[in-house]
């Protein structure tokens, strides 16, 4: 294993403690600031990467709570945020990282998945039920995009070379 393998395999272990952390600080029921560090590691890691953080740290959240929607319920949610990092990492990977254009594609996607198209895909299973997750999930879903686009954007601009060895290996 080679030197910047090692480097991002502890960057990863790092977010993924954050995720715990941000599980930890609710808004409401297993709605929480896990997905901040998923957000931040899929555009600092990779799309794959990204994917792992949000199932993970969905299901971290979730067993905190008790698992209040039922397991088989966070599983898709979990599924749902996995899909969600994917495509917010691939929107910006690469040189479109820090493009004004692809931060907003990518930001609106976030949202869009993680929000109104998991509420749809809930709504057999929970039916009226999910109104009441718009409002809250709106609201963590903004603040968690937020929060990732001003950490990386600081630490990109702060510290280059950190995140550029993980941008280096996802052009290879």
């Amino acid at each position: 294993m080679n030197n910047a393998r090692i480097k991002k395999l502890t960057f990863t272990a790092i977010i993924l403690a954050l995720c715990i952390i941000g599980a930890n600080i609710k808004i409401m029921g297993s709605v929480a600031l896990d997905a901040f560090p998923a957000f931040f590691g899929a555009i600092a890691l990779g799309p794959i990467a990204g994917a792992f953080l949000g199932l993970f740290g969905h299901l971290v959240s979730a067993m905190l709570s008790g698992f209040p929607l039922t397991l088989p319920v966070h599983l898709i949610i979990g599924f749902c945020m996995m899909v969600t990092m994917f495509v917010y990492g691939w929107i910006r990977k690469g040189d479109r990282s820090m493009k004004w254009q692809y931060i907003i594609l990518s930001d609106v996607v976030g949202y869009a998945l993680n929000v109104p198209l998991e509420l749809v895909l809930l709504y057999p299973i929970l039916k009226q039920a999910v109104y009441v997750y718009f409002v809250p999930l709106t609201i963590a879903s903004v603040v968690n995009i937020i929060l990732a686009e001003i950490v990386y954007i600081l630490l990109k601009s702060r510290f280059p070379r950190i995140i550029d060895i993980f941008r280096s290996e996802d052009k290879k």
